[in-house]
Protein backbone atom coordinates (compact mmCIF):
# COMPACT_ATOMS: atom_id res chain seq x y z
CA UNK A 1 0.00 0.00 0.00
CA UNK A 2 1.41 3.28 -1.10
CA UNK A 3 0.91 7.15 0.75
CA UNK A 4 -0.38 9.86 1.42
CA UNK A 5 -0.08 13.69 1.39
CA UNK A 6 -1.92 15.52 3.54
CA UNK A 7 -1.41 19.41 2.34
CA UNK A 8 -2.73 21.97 4.89
CA UNK A 9 -2.94 25.70 4.51
CA UNK A 10 -3.10 27.38 7.95
CA UNK A 11 -3.61 31.03 8.86
CA UNK A 12 -4.58 31.01 12.64
CA UNK A 13 -6.20 28.45 15.77
CA UNK A 14 -3.08 27.00 15.56
CA UNK A 15 -3.96 25.24 18.99
CA UNK A 16 -6.74 23.31 17.07
CA UNK A 17 -4.15 22.99 14.08
CA UNK A 18 -1.85 20.64 15.92
CA UNK A 19 -4.90 18.52 16.80
CA UNK A 20 -5.13 18.18 13.54
CA UNK A 21 -1.51 17.09 13.00
CA UNK A 22 -2.17 14.41 15.67
CA UNK A 23 -4.65 12.69 13.89
CA UNK A 24 -3.01 12.73 10.91
CA UNK A 25 0.18 11.53 12.30
CA UNK A 26 0.25 7.94 10.92
CA UNK A 27 3.22 5.60 8.88
CA UNK A 28 1.22 6.03 5.54
CA UNK A 29 1.61 10.02 5.57
CA UNK A 30 3.74 12.66 5.24
CA UNK A 31 1.87 16.43 5.77
CA UNK A 32 3.16 19.57 4.08
CA UNK A 33 2.23 22.70 5.88
CA UNK A 34 1.25 26.46 4.73
CA UNK A 35 1.13 28.75 7.13
CA UNK A 36 -0.21 32.53 6.18
CA UNK A 37 2.77 35.04 6.25
CA UNK A 38 0.16 37.44 8.12
CA UNK A 39 0.14 35.24 10.84
CA UNK A 40 2.29 36.80 13.82
CA UNK A 41 1.35 34.08 16.15
CA UNK A 42 2.64 31.04 14.65
CA UNK A 43 5.79 29.81 15.81
CA UNK A 44 7.42 27.07 14.27
CA UNK A 45 9.20 25.61 17.04
CA UNK A 46 6.14 24.34 18.54
CA UNK A 47 5.46 22.51 15.88
CA UNK A 48 9.13 20.79 15.94
CA UNK A 49 8.96 17.29 16.38
CA UNK A 50 5.33 16.93 17.06
CA UNK A 51 4.87 14.00 14.75
CA UNK A 52 6.30 10.42 15.62
CA UNK A 53 5.31 8.61 11.67
CA UNK A 54 4.66 10.92 9.61
CA UNK A 55 7.29 13.81 8.03
CA UNK A 56 5.87 17.00 8.72
CA UNK A 57 6.92 19.38 6.33
CA UNK A 58 6.38 23.34 5.96
CA UNK A 59 6.84 25.05 2.96
CA UNK A 60 7.90 28.66 2.26
CA UNK A 61 5.28 31.29 3.77
CA UNK A 62 3.70 33.13 1.60
CA UNK A 63 1.09 36.02 1.91
CA UNK A 64 -2.57 34.11 0.80
CA UNK A 65 -5.62 36.84 0.34
CA UNK A 66 -9.24 35.02 0.53
CA UNK A 67 -10.49 35.39 -3.17
CA UNK A 68 -7.10 36.11 -4.73
CA UNK A 69 -4.77 34.09 -6.92
CA UNK A 70 -2.55 33.62 -4.10
CA UNK A 71 -4.84 31.10 -2.73
CA UNK A 72 -3.74 29.34 -6.15
CA UNK A 73 -0.37 29.86 -6.03
CA UNK A 74 -0.27 27.81 -2.43
CA UNK A 75 -2.04 24.77 -3.42
CA UNK A 76 0.60 24.54 -6.48
CA UNK A 77 3.41 25.37 -4.23
CA UNK A 78 1.71 22.70 -1.91
CA UNK A 79 1.45 20.28 -4.33
CA UNK A 80 5.19 21.21 -6.33
CA UNK A 81 6.75 19.80 -2.65
CA UNK A 82 4.77 17.18 -2.08
CA UNK A 83 4.44 15.32 -6.05
CA UNK A 84 8.52 14.64 -5.03
CA UNK A 85 7.66 12.00 -3.07
CA UNK A 86 5.06 10.03 -5.53
CA UNK A 87 2.37 9.62 -3.46
CA UNK A 88 -1.02 8.04 -3.90
CA UNK A 89 -3.23 10.43 -2.82
CA UNK A 90 -3.05 14.34 -2.38
CA UNK A 91 -5.60 15.75 0.33
CA UNK A 92 -5.88 19.47 0.44
CA UNK A 93 -7.41 20.71 3.85
CA UNK A 94 -7.10 23.74 5.94
CA UNK A 95 -6.10 23.96 8.98
CA UNK A 96 -9.26 24.42 10.98
CA UNK A 97 -10.37 21.07 9.77
CA UNK A 98 -10.85 17.62 11.40
CA UNK A 99 -10.73 14.12 10.16
CA UNK A 100 -13.96 11.96 10.89
CA UNK A 101 -12.16 8.55 10.66
CA UNK A 102 -9.21 6.35 11.69
CA UNK A 103 -6.47 6.86 9.28
CA UNK A 104 -6.35 3.25 8.33
CA UNK A 105 -10.37 3.11 7.25
CA UNK A 106 -9.33 6.21 4.67
CA UNK A 107 -6.55 4.33 3.45
CA UNK A 108 -8.82 1.34 2.72
CA UNK A 109 -10.81 3.17 0.78
CA UNK A 110 -8.69 5.18 -1.01
CA UNK A 111 -6.69 1.68 -2.06
CA UNK A 112 -10.44 0.00 -3.08
CA UNK A 113 -10.89 3.45 -5.13
CA UNK A 114 -7.76 3.73 -6.48
CA UNK A 115 -7.36 6.01 -9.75
CA UNK A 116 -9.96 8.25 -8.61
CA UNK A 117 -10.29 11.72 -8.55
CA UNK A 118 -12.65 13.56 -5.43
CA UNK A 119 -14.23 16.70 -6.65
CA UNK A 120 -17.23 18.14 -5.06
CA UNK A 121 -18.53 19.69 -8.52
CA UNK A 122 -22.24 21.71 -8.24
CA UNK A 123 -24.17 21.79 -11.14
CA UNK A 124 -26.83 23.77 -12.67
CA UNK A 125 -27.45 26.65 -15.44
CA UNK A 126 -28.03 29.35 -12.52
CA UNK A 127 -25.08 28.68 -10.67
CA UNK A 128 -23.05 28.66 -13.55
CA UNK A 129 -24.55 32.10 -14.49
CA UNK A 130 -23.42 33.01 -11.31
CA UNK A 131 -19.92 32.00 -10.75
CA UNK A 132 -18.70 33.19 -14.55
CA UNK A 133 -18.13 36.74 -13.49
CA UNK A 134 -15.69 35.87 -11.35
CA UNK A 135 -13.54 34.71 -13.98
CA UNK A 136 -15.41 37.09 -16.82
CA UNK A 137 -13.54 39.99 -15.78
CA UNK A 138 -10.35 41.29 -14.84
CA UNK A 139 -10.03 41.63 -10.60
CA UNK A 140 -6.85 43.19 -10.30
CA UNK A 141 -7.90 44.78 -6.58
CA UNK A 142 -8.64 41.37 -5.07
CA UNK A 143 -5.37 40.73 -3.58
CA UNK A 144 -6.03 43.93 -1.87
CA UNK A 145 -9.69 43.74 -0.91
CA UNK A 146 -10.18 39.68 0.05
CA UNK A 147 -13.02 39.63 1.97
CA UNK A 148 -13.59 43.37 2.50
CA UNK A 149 -17.08 44.80 2.52
CA UNK A 150 -18.64 48.47 2.85
CA UNK A 151 -17.45 51.74 0.53
CA UNK A 152 -13.87 52.18 1.47
CA UNK A 153 -11.90 53.79 -1.62
CA UNK A 154 -10.72 51.03 -2.65
CA UNK A 155 -13.94 48.90 -3.00
CA UNK A 156 -15.89 51.64 -5.00
CA UNK A 157 -12.78 51.49 -6.94
CA UNK A 158 -13.17 48.32 -7.67
CA UNK A 159 -16.58 48.09 -8.34
CA UNK A 160 -15.95 51.26 -10.94
CA UNK A 161 -13.21 49.08 -12.92
CA UNK A 162 -16.06 45.27 -12.97
CA UNK A 163 -18.56 48.48 -14.40
CA UNK A 164 -16.33 49.42 -16.83
CA UNK A 165 -15.50 46.35 -17.79
CA UNK A 166 -19.17 44.92 -18.50
CA UNK A 167 -19.94 48.53 -20.48
CA UNK A 168 -16.99 47.48 -22.73
CA UNK A 169 -18.59 43.75 -22.85
CA UNK A 170 -15.34 42.57 -21.62
CA UNK A 171 -15.41 38.86 -21.41
CA UNK A 172 -12.34 36.82 -20.50
CA UNK A 173 -13.82 33.12 -21.25
CA UNK A 174 -14.08 33.88 -24.84
CA UNK A 175 -10.11 33.39 -25.17
CA UNK A 176 -10.36 29.86 -23.30
CA UNK A 177 -13.76 28.04 -24.36
CA UNK A 178 -14.14 25.16 -21.76
CA UNK A 179 -16.78 23.56 -19.80
CA UNK A 180 -15.90 25.68 -16.41
CA UNK A 181 -17.32 23.67 -13.34
CA UNK A 182 -17.60 25.15 -9.92
CA UNK A 183 -16.63 23.60 -6.00
CA UNK A 184 -15.77 23.24 -3.08
CA UNK A 185 -11.70 24.14 -2.78
CA UNK A 186 -10.91 20.98 -0.95
CA UNK A 187 -9.67 17.56 -2.56
CA UNK A 188 -7.96 14.62 -2.62
CA UNK A 189 -6.71 13.89 -6.16
CA UNK A 190 -3.93 11.16 -7.52
CA UNK A 191 -0.61 11.23 -8.00
CA UNK A 192 -1.23 11.25 -11.98
CA UNK A 193 -3.74 14.42 -11.91
CA UNK A 194 -1.14 15.95 -9.46
CA UNK A 195 1.54 16.03 -11.78
CA UNK A 196 -1.24 17.15 -14.92
CA UNK A 197 -2.06 20.19 -12.61
CA UNK A 198 1.85 21.01 -12.01
CA UNK A 199 2.65 21.26 -15.99
CA UNK A 200 -0.38 23.45 -16.50
CA UNK A 201 0.59 25.94 -14.20
CA UNK A 202 1.66 28.44 -16.51
CA UNK A 203 -1.69 27.97 -18.19
CA UNK A 204 -3.10 28.67 -14.59
CA UNK A 205 -1.81 31.28 -14.22
CA UNK A 206 -2.65 33.04 -17.62
CA UNK A 207 -6.16 32.50 -17.35
CA UNK A 208 -7.20 32.58 -13.69
CA UNK A 209 -4.56 35.32 -12.62
CA UNK A 210 -7.09 38.51 -11.57
CA UNK A 211 -10.18 36.52 -10.71
CA UNK A 212 -12.01 36.01 -7.95
CA UNK A 213 -12.02 33.10 -6.14
CA UNK A 214 -10.96 30.56 -9.32
CA UNK A 215 -9.82 28.63 -6.34
CA UNK A 216 -13.21 26.63 -6.48
CA UNK A 217 -12.79 26.50 -10.57
CA UNK A 218 -9.45 25.92 -11.81
CA UNK A 219 -9.10 22.53 -10.66
CA UNK A 220 -12.35 21.46 -11.49
CA UNK A 221 -12.06 22.65 -15.02
CA UNK A 222 -8.84 21.19 -15.42
CA UNK A 223 -10.51 17.84 -14.70
CA UNK A 224 -13.65 18.14 -16.63
CA UNK A 225 -11.78 19.48 -19.81
CA UNK A 226 -8.96 16.53 -19.65
CA UNK A 227 -8.69 12.66 -19.92
CA UNK A 228 -9.49 13.06 -15.99
CA UNK A 229 -13.32 13.29 -16.15
CA UNK A 230 -13.77 9.89 -16.26
CA UNK A 231 -12.46 9.45 -13.02
CA UNK A 232 -14.05 12.19 -11.14
CA UNK A 233 -16.41 10.87 -8.29
CA UNK A 234 -18.00 14.19 -7.65
CA UNK A 235 -17.83 14.29 -4.13
CA UNK A 236 -14.79 15.79 -2.02
CA UNK A 237 -15.60 13.37 0.93
CA UNK A 238 -15.72 16.33 3.45
CA UNK A 239 -18.79 17.63 5.70
CA UNK A 240 -18.80 21.54 4.80
CA UNK A 241 -22.25 23.05 6.14
CA UNK A 242 -23.16 25.69 3.88
CA UNK A 243 -26.58 25.99 4.65
CA UNK A 244 -26.23 27.34 8.34
CA UNK A 245 -22.78 29.52 8.19
CA UNK A 246 -20.47 30.39 5.35
CA UNK A 247 -19.73 27.48 6.01
CA UNK A 248 -21.23 26.90 9.44
CA UNK A 249 -18.74 26.18 12.44
CA UNK A 250 -19.49 22.70 14.55
CA UNK A 251 -20.39 22.48 17.61
CA UNK A 252 -20.69 19.62 19.95
CA UNK A 253 -24.56 19.25 19.15
CA UNK A 254 -23.22 18.15 15.74
CA UNK A 255 -20.93 15.45 17.00
CA UNK A 256 -23.29 12.15 16.10
CA UNK A 257 -23.91 14.11 13.02
CA UNK A 258 -20.36 13.99 12.17
CA UNK A 259 -19.44 10.96 13.26
CA UNK A 260 -21.87 9.07 11.28
CA UNK A 261 -21.85 11.05 8.20
CA UNK A 262 -20.04 8.46 5.85
CA UNK A 263 -17.50 11.66 5.34
CA UNK A 264 -13.80 11.71 6.19
CA UNK A 265 -12.97 14.90 7.04
CA UNK A 266 -15.09 17.75 8.32
CA UNK A 267 -14.39 21.67 7.89
CA UNK A 268 -14.84 24.00 9.95
CA UNK A 269 -14.06 23.56 13.57
CA UNK A 270 -12.71 26.88 15.98
CA UNK A 271 -11.68 26.74 19.63
CA UNK A 272 -13.20 30.14 20.02
CA UNK A 273 -17.17 29.03 19.14
CA UNK A 274 -16.63 25.36 20.70
CA UNK A 275 -13.74 23.62 21.92
CA UNK A 276 -15.94 20.34 23.34
CA UNK A 277 -16.88 19.17 19.71
CA UNK A 278 -12.88 19.35 18.90
CA UNK A 279 -12.41 17.66 21.88
CA UNK A 280 -14.72 15.11 21.21
CA UNK A 281 -13.56 14.20 18.22
CA UNK A 282 -9.75 14.15 18.96
CA UNK A 283 -10.50 11.69 21.41
CA UNK A 284 -12.80 9.25 19.93
CA UNK A 285 -9.82 9.29 17.20
CA UNK A 286 -6.49 9.82 19.21
CA UNK A 287 -4.56 6.36 19.67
Amino acid sequence: MGKHAYLIMAHHEFSLLKKLILLLDDPKNDLYLHVDKKAKLFTQNDFNNITRYSELKLIRRNDVTWGGYSQINCELRLLEAAVKGDYDYYHLLSGVDLPLERQDVIHDYFTNHAGCEFLYIQHGAMLKYSFMSRIRYFHFLQELIGKKRGSTPLLLLNRLLIKSQQMMGMDRNKRWRFDYQKGTTWFSITHHFAGYVLSQESFIRKRYRFTKCADEIFLHTLAWNSEFKANVIEDSLRMIDWKRGRPYTFRSEDFDHLINSGKFWARKFSERVDRRIIEKIFNQLFV
